[in-house]
């Protein structure tokens, strides 16, 4: 911007909030080229609602709300779509001598002046917060809309577009390649959203994609029609993973190393061919600076206490159990982080190696040369480790191998997919591995889940049922019957929530235990002992977390199993299915190997 900035956009920003004229005149003279609201906005030196009404009456244009379900298709029409992206000016109502255009720059007088160029009738303006606007553009028109315009316009006909694999191929190195756009368009928006993993998957009549955000899956908006797409999407994919985009019959595995806005993502890719075409999906996983340690996992004061004298202990081994997904290496790597020393070797083989941990030996499993976790766990054991941490154990041979190993002074770390604690007990058992064995090397078995926690921008108290929180095992006595909710907002995606955090189980394998184990009892007897030698359960600490104000109480219920021995062992109510909860407390806000490739997504 201009060295001297006018004294109108310092009078616009101190209208906006800025304290000062000093630093008024100091913000507007730092302003380069592009939109400079978006700028001041970006400062974050500006109350937004102030800022829009200070341009609203500088305009004299009323700040509204823009609502996507009641924008018509024939109103977005109006504008293409890539003209919208461009200047972020949105078509949301026709009437009979105007359309009604939302955009939260009015000073793009170049945008206003191309606008009235395509309407056919007047422009009538309003002001939208920023991000409710960008929102609303990507849920009418879909992720890479305007791209997805560019390449129909490039290729012509749609019916030319059912299969491009040797065009995706020629221009697979091209940064401004539409498809190749289109798909980087795909990962980046993924990205930003803090998604897991991405499913393209092919339906009848249709492309859908999905991310997974926070553990739960989400429809992402696409352009319609995407279904055209199909070959040369997935096929830009399986070029980017290094797979062979001319089989199409078989499954297929790849990886590949993004670049993003300075972070680094590590993607393992995987095809299936399903009925309706080949379906692909992507983990990703950051390779940004982490921090391994105690107070990552944010445990109980009790908890902690626990696992850190398990940690003490000169050998045995301690197993982490749950689903795919529920945050077990990460557990895993704050646990060897926490022991990590010049005195002691250190080292892991896992499927595949997720973070890098300084000063820890890491092993990547390679089934296609034969190195499996037996095979690996069997050499490591003659490398001189103090501690082996294997990714899973899956057979008897690897249970087996493990237990020598924690039988001759290691100490040894693995995980196990149960439901719970308790359950890692009856699994090993199931494997055939000696009762004996099991009840004299396994120090103890850690169970945990992720938990959705609550968004900070739109937490509000509400008050439950005693009824109800008495049911599902609530101690009313000791937390009340109020607890924190998220309404949705924006910047949540109207769910509520907004990142996750772990709950735990953990279960000692105390004396009690061990002759139970010694005598093959069943699991409910397990949990019933598990108990009454005072382990807290998954759902015990969920409320933990809900006390906190972390997360909520249908979270909590969402991921935990109902305490059935703790029902009976404390003379609770009988738990209660989802379907007789009462409406308001069970739903949501209603508100609301392969070789590795770096790819720098353009």
């Amino acid at each position: 911007m201009n060295a001297a900035p006018s004294q109108s956009l310092i009078n616009l920003l101190l209208e906006s909030g800025v304290p000062s004229t000093e630093e008024a005149a100091e913000l507007a003279t730092n302003l380069n080229g592009g939109s400079w609201v978006s700028q001041v906005l970006d400062s974050g030196k500006v109350d937004e609602q102030r800022f829009l009404s200070a341009i609203g009456n500088f305009f004299r244009v009323p700040i509204v709300s823009v609502d996507a379900k009641k924008i018509e298709r024939t109103t977005l029409s109006i504008l293409p779509s890539r003209f919208v992206f461009q200047h972020h000016i949105l078509p949301i109502e026709t009437k009979e001598n105007s359309v009604v255009l939302a955009t939260y720059d009015l000073f793009n007088s170049i945008g206003r002046q191309l606008a009235g160029q395509l309407l056919k009738k007047p422009a009538e303006w309003v002001l939208v917060p920023r991000a409710q606007l960008l929102r609303a553009m990507k849920t009418l028109y879909g992720v890479g809309a305007e791209t997805f315009d560019e390449i129909l316009k490039t290729r012509g006909s749609m019916d030319a577009l059912e299969d491009v694999d040797t065009a995706i191929e020629l221009n697979a190195d091209d940064p401004e390649a539409s498809v190749v756009k289109f798909v980087n368009q795909i990962i980046r928006e993924a990205i930003a959203e803090r998604a897991t993993d991405i499913h393209v998957e092919p339906l009848e009549n249709d492309l859908r994609i999905r991310y997974r955000i926070d553990g739960i899956l989400h429809e992402v908006a696409v352009p319609p029609q995407l279904r055209v797409l199909q070959s040369a999407i997935i096929s830009r994919l399986k070029v980017m993973s290094h797979m062979d985009i001319a089989e199409r019959r078989l499954p297929q595995d790849g990886r590949m190393n993004l670049h993003a806005s300075n972070v680094e993502i590590d993607v393992r890719v995987s095809t299936i061919p399903t009925v309706n075409g080949e379906s692909i999906s992507l983990r990703l996983l950051s390779r940004g600076e982490q921090q391994f340690n105690f107070e990552r996992l944010d445990l109980g004061d009790k908890q902690e206490k626990i696992i850190r004298n398990l940690l003490a202990q000169p050998n045995g081994i301690i197993l982490l159990t749950g689903p795919t997904g529920c945050g077990k290496s990460t557990s895993l790597y704050c646990f060897l982080s926490s022991i990590n020393s010049v005195q002691r070797r250190i080292i892991t083989i896992e499927e595949p190696v997720e973070y890098r941990i300084p000063g820890v030996s890491q092993i990547d499993v390679k089934p296609e040369i034969d190195l499996t976790f037996a095979k690996g766990l069997r050499h490591i054991l003659r490398q001189d480790p103090n501690v082996v941490m294997v990714g899973e154990i899956r057979d008897i041979e690897t249970a087996d191998i493990a237990i020598r190993a924690a039988m001759t002074g290691h100490l040894v770390f693995s995980t196990l997919h149960t439901n719970d604690a308790v359950g890692g007990i009856t699994r090993l058992l199931d494997m055939d591995v000696e009762p004996f064995l099991l009840a004299s090397v396994v120090k103890s078995f850690i169970a945990q889940r992720l938990v959705r926690t609550i968004c900070p921008d739109c937490a509000e108290v509400v008050d439950y049922p005693r009824d109800y929180l008495a049911e599902i095992g609530v101690p009313v006595k000791e937390l009340g019957t109020s607890f924190q909710r998220g309404t949705g907002c924006d910047q949540c995606r109207q769910t509520g929530y907004q990142g996750r955090a772990a709950i735990y189980e953990v279960c000692v394998i105390t004396e009690p235990l061990r002759r139970l184990i010694m005598q093959r009892r069943d699991g409910s007897e397990l949990k019933q002992c598990a108990i009454a030698e005072r382990m807290e359960t998954l759902r015990q600490d969920g409320w933990r977390r809900v006390a906190q104000g972390k997360t909520t109480i249908e979270e909590v219920v969402r991921v935990t199993q109902t305490d059935e021995v703790m029902a009976e062992t404390t003379e609770e109510a009988e738990p209660v299915v989802a379907a007789e909860l009462p409406k308001s407390a069970k739903q949501p806000p209603s508100s609301h190997s392969p070789r590795n490739s770096r790819i720098a997504l353009a």
